[in-house]
């Protein structure tokens, strides 16, 4: 049978209430009417050897303040000559004396004792004794009426303490109790030990008899098989790790053979163009002859040098970004500055657009060169005294890039062919001014850095240019 653990402490301080209460309760019934009685005996005892040293015929002021403390103690005098004729009485009432002296005279006795209430609190202790002074006798009735009040300050503090000196025995008799029920926890400060040095193999019992005790071993246990499957993942992880090492040494080697087998290949048309070259010092003749096959053999290893960039290497290569929080118009303002003095040789006007607020969740390199692509393409495709105009803007659930540029419209049946590797406009040259080939790869790569943070890119034909632009999903700044 399994109980909840606060039902559990309620029993136990129920049990520890008890057992103090009713220890406490035993002993107070066998002592306090016994000490009651000694402390009221000693009480009434010096009162009358007080009123023995008074001068009963003649009580003054001091003799009537030392009556008044006794008799905040809760004593009652009553004090007659051999007349019965009344000196003192705590009494007002007329018939006090008659009552207490007068009707009990057989009682009193020159030799006094103090007559005990037999153990039983609700009556009063009393003594009656003869004073006898200047050859006549007094009569002395003291009681104490203290079975309310007094007697139960006194009861109040016998509890005191008999509650303190039980709590030590019973203290030590819980000690042993807990140490019994709180064996399940230190079971399970035995097996978070051993899975701290990484033993997942202990469990923790989970059909104990306190339904906290049995939730904590399930959370322990769960814990338990949840580490044990994260380093059977960690341990995979090493394993592929191990394994992607090994092809990286492979790759890299590939790329080593690569690299010399170019530089092989490359020395012929090298050859070729110094000999061209050389014959270039020494002949007038067939100059055109020589410059065409100069620029035939640059053709020849811009080409080999372009088939060796693989798009297949440049995803493989953005698998490993590292995203953080961007602020993308800081990162727009960054490359803007960058391509100003560009754009003043080239006597351009570049506008920009930025909206505040735009944040994305990305690796800033890739982002940086999908726009510096952008902008190198405005920039290559922008007459002198164009306009570019890069715009910012945050829309419903993403962050919009773009880049225009003024010049010549691209062809509509070559809009879904510019993304490609390797593609280049039909209607521009094959070979840049310096003489080496385009290779095409400039919006290949924006479409896989866009692709990769999960946006969109496209290019639209505007009025007197055009426009690339490209999404990525909006991250709210408060993240």
């Amino acid at each position: 049978m399994t109980n909840r653990l606060s039902i559990k402490m309620l029993f136990l301080q129920l049990l520890f209430a008890m057992l103090t209460l009713g220890f406490c309760v035993i002993l107070c019934n066998i002592f306090i009417p016994a000490y009651y009685e000694h402390l009221e005996e000693r009480k009434i005892l010096q009162a009358y050897s007080d009123i023995e040293e008074l001068d009963l015929a003649d009580l003054g002021e001091k003799d009537y303040a030392l009556l008044l403390n006794y008799e905040n103690e809760n004593l009652n005098f009553f004090i007659a000559d051999e007349d019965l004729n009344p000196i003192y009485s705590t009494s007002d009432s007329k018939n006090a004396i008659h009552y207490n002296i007068v009707t009990k005279l057989e009682k009193f006795s020159y030799h006094p004792e103090v007559v005990s209430n037999n153990g039983k609190l609700v009556e009063s202790v009393k003594l009656r004794g003869i004073i006898t002074q200047a050859d006549r006798d007094y009569y002395v009735a003291i009681k104490d009426f203290t079975a309310g009040e007094y007697s139960i300050t006194i009861v109040e503090k016998f509890y005191i303490w008999m509650f303190l000196l039980m709590m030590i025995p019973v203290s030590i008799l819980m000690m042993f109790w807990l140490k019994h029920f709180l064996k399940p926890v230190d079971r399970l400060v035995w097996i978070t030990a051993r899975i701290a040095e990484g033993n997942y193999e202990e469990k923790a019992r989970e059909d104990g008899t306190c339904v906290e005790w049995n939730r904590l071993s399930k959370s322990i246990n769960q814990i338990s098989e949840q580490l044990l499957s994260q380093m059977e993942q960690m341990e995979e992880g090493r394993r592929q790790l191990l394994k992607q090492n090994v092809r990286q040494e492979r790759l890299e080697k590939l790329r080593k053979d690569v690299v010399a087998n170019i530089s092989h290949e490359l020395k012929t048309p090298l050859a070729v163009i110094s000999n061209q070259v050389e014959m270039l010092e020494y002949t007038e003749e067939d100059r055109e002859d020589y410059i065409a096959s100069i620029q035939e053999e640059i053709a020849k290893m811009s080409d080999m040098v372009s088939r060796i960039l693989d798009g297949s290497v440049l995803e493989h290569q953005m698998e490993n970004m590292v995203q953080k929080k961007l602020d993308m118009k800081e990162v727009v303002e960054y490359i803007v500055m960058k391509y100003e003095g560009l754009a003043k040789k080239k006597k351009l006007h570049m506008e920009t657009f930025l909206s505040e607020d735009c944040y994305v969740y990305g690796d800033r390199e890739y982002i940086e060169q999908a726009i510096n692509n952008y902008m190198m393409n405005a920039l290559e495709h922008t007459d002198f005294d164009g306009i570019i105009r890069i715009t910012l803007k945050k829309q419903e659930e993403s962050i919009r890039v773009g880049v225009y540029n003024e010049g010549k419209q691209i062809p509509k049946e070559e809009l879904e062919h510019i993304w490609g590797s390797y593609y280049r406009n039909r209607t521009e040259p094959k070979y840049e001014r310096n003489g080496f080939s385009h290779a095409g790869l400039g919006l290949y790569i924006v479409q896989n850095a866009v692709t990769m943070h999960g946006g969109g890119y496209g290019v639209e034909n505007v009025s007197s240019g055009v426009e690339f632009w490209f999404t990525l999903p909006c991250l709210k700044s408060d993240n």
